[in-house]
């Protein structure tokens, strides 16, 4: 599985540059210049690690990282600025990073600090308990057999692992079936009809009284306990 990577960089030939050494070094890149390309590629792709810079246009780094905090806890922020007050380094962990380096790095030294951050990540992440194979199809918990899902499935519990808060409005889900799979009929129904199913295959896997995804009124769904993504 290649490690993700999300940076968040309004200058394009940095941003560039940046993408070309973390593909170099077995990373899957995903770019954005502000908040709203950034939310684009959290929902899409289970990124754990983020290269984030301060002065962006619209929502400045800092308030980004406050933001990835309350939304996704674990992950890895890197920020990578030209402010190099130590003022500057100060409210930059008061805001979530983890690591604070300052313009230009080194790219050996930014490289070896993302796979720093990168195994710990990873590590806090391999504590939950049930893994989703994203490409196989396939619900898994320790020491159970697998569960094979169908790709709707597969999809639904995706897209609300990558969620903030794990979360997803109805509506907001229904969409992104029809955008996946043009082909099949995504209504409020058959969009129950799927989670309902869910719930009863992963039963098996789960404590008494856990519940996979949870309905919450007058939003839509929530899982009821984190799942890992195996993209």
């Amino acid at each position: 599985m290649r490690r993700e990577l999300a940076i968040v960089e309004d200058d394009a030939t940095l941003r560039e540059e940046l993408a070309y050494l973390f593909e170099e070094a077995g990373y899957q890149v995903h770019q954005a210049l502000n908040l709203d390309g950034l939310l684009d590629v959290l929902r899409l792709h289970p990124v754990r690690m983020l290269i984030l810079d301060l002065n962006l246009p619209g929502v400045s780094g800092y308030e980004i990282a406050q933001q990835l905090r309350e939304t996704h806890p674990g992950i890895g922020i890197i920020m990578l600025t030209a402010r190099s007050r130590t003022e500057d380094r100060v409210k930059g962990y008061g805001a979530g990073a983890d690591i604070y380096l300052t313009k230009p790095a080194d790219p050996l030294e930014l490289t070896a600090a993302v796979a720093s951050l990168s195994r710990r990540v990873l590590g806090e992440r391999n504590t939950h308990d049930l893994s989703l194979d994203c490409l196989q199809g396939m619900l898994r918990a320790p020491d159970q057999p697998a569960v094979e899902l169908t790709p709707a499935e597969t999809f639904i519990l995706r897209a609300l692992a990558l969620a903030p808060d794990a979360t997803l409005d109805s509506g907001e889900l229904m969409d992104l079936l029809e955008e996946k799979f043009p082909d099949r009929s995504a209504t409020r129904r058959s969009l129950e009809n799927s989670i309902s199913r869910l719930r009863g295959k992963a039963a098996g896997l789960l404590p008494d009284g856990v519940n996979l995804i949870r309905s919450v009124r007058g939003i839509g769904y929530q899982l009821g306990l984190p799942i890992q993504l195996v993209d």
